[in-house]
């Protein structure tokens, strides 16, 4: 049975005990990486909790000047753990944030580009003001599927977007975030995804996994659909999405 898919979440960041305690939602995770450690972890959570799809990955507000060897490091973990790595992320650039190290996370993202294209791998994709030039390279690339998280970028690019068969996700940042909410209101339903970036505090809101319970409601009341209409249509992306990246569950 198909199942809905958090499809970017910091489970690094939690304790075991805290990981079992999201059994119970049902859902499917995809645990996105910060830098080598959390790559690590990542892989090791991966192994233990069944529900739990591992993406290995250097954050760009983690790159600086010497993180090339950072980045070669991870590249060679995915290429180790190939049969089980399908998702590379968290994975970008950001001119917003880190402005003062663009040029070094380029070298980075090129890395990751690289081993993405060679082993056919989905990238999940951090874009902050740079929504343009990632998905240049992404289709230069040939990269086969990526997923913008989060994604708050020009709506006319959706579009560009959804052509190459790529996909947004959705944060419950939605309830109070405009732009967010404005998104959602001109991209088709089968472009989306939902994540919960958790654990990651955005104005007053802790986000966590149960939480994308509510964006569903959010989405339904935004494109004027029944709840159940846009929850078949998610979990139809999110198989729809897994399979892109050759995995079978």
């Amino acid at each position: 049975m198909s199942r809905l898919l958090d499809a970017h979440c910091h489970l690094h960041e939690y304790s075991d005990e805290k990981i079992a305690s999201l059994h119970h939602l049902g859902i499917l995770i995809v645990a996105v990486s910060d830098d080598y450690p959390s790559s690590l972890r990542t892989l090791e959570i991966s192994r233990k909790f069944d529900f739990v799809i591992p993406a290995l990955g250097l954050h760009p507000w983690e790159v600086e000047a010497a993180s090339i060897e950072d980045a070669k490091k991870i590249v060679e973990l995915i290429k180790s753990n190939r049969d089980h790595v399908k998702i590379v992320g968290e994975v970008g650039l950001d001119t917003k944030f880190r402005p003062h190290t663009i040029m070094f996370q380029e070298q980075v993202f090129f890395e990751f580009l690289e081993i993405s294209r060679e082993l056919q791998l989905c990238m999940n994709i951090h874009s902050v003001n740079t929504w343009h030039r990632v998905l240049e390279l992404l289709y230069r690339s040939d990269i086969p599927c990526a997923v913008f998280h989060w994604y708050t970028g020009p709506i006319d690019l959706i579009k560009k977007i959804y052509e190459c068969g790529y996909f947004i996700s959705i944060n419950p940042a939605i309830k109070i975030q405009e732009k967010h909410r404005r998104i959602v209101e001109a991209a088709p339903l089968d472009i989306i995804l939902l994540e919960s970036d958790a654990p990651y505090k955005y104005r007053g809101l802790e986000l966590e996994p149960r939480m994308i319970f509510d964006t569903i409601n959010i989405i339904a009341e935004i494109k004027g659909l029944k709840r159940e209409e846009v929850l078949e249509q998610l979990i139809k992306n999110s198989k729809r999405f897994l399979e892109s990246c050759h995995i079978n569950l």
